[in-house]
């Protein structure tokens, strides 16, 4: 059987005469290497994608000074019009010293990147 790219038919592929605690394990594994096979081709798993249009360099100078310090001032005025003016009512911050990743015991800050990135994007797709 051919493993379906969802990933939904990942059960089916072991062989018939696997035993549950079989499977588990196998399954296991195969999600670690490909998790690790799938971080090293995409370099990780986020990006930081403007959402506005560069129709040519002046627009720069609307996204950036000096036109955002009218941005920056109607905020100082009104700080409730940071939801409409910027991007502050759709973020979440994701913040750990990795001590404790997954059970997995210290990771190191860079070690627990990967986790970090991984409720990040959770928080995208399932908010």
């Amino acid at each position: 059987m051919k493993l379906d790219p969802s990933l939904s038919n990942l059960d089916a592929v072991f062989p018939a005469g696997f035993t549950e605690e079989q499977k588990a394990k196998a399954k296991t594994l195969f999600l670690k290497t490909l998790s690790l096979e799938a971080h090293k081709f995409y370099g990780g798993k986020m990006q930081t994608v403007p959402k506005c249009g560069i129709y040519g360099l002046n627009w720069f100078n609307v996204w950036y000074t000096p036109g955002v310090s009218k941005v920056s001032t109607t905020i100082r005025d009104d700080n409730d019009s940071s939801f409409a003016l910027s991007n502050r009512g759709n973020l979440v911050g994701v913040v750990s010293d990795s001590t404790r990743v997954l059970g997995d015991g210290d990771c190191t800050p860079p070690g627990g990147l990967g986790v970090m990135e991984g409720k990040a994007m959770i928080m995208k797709y399932l908010g």
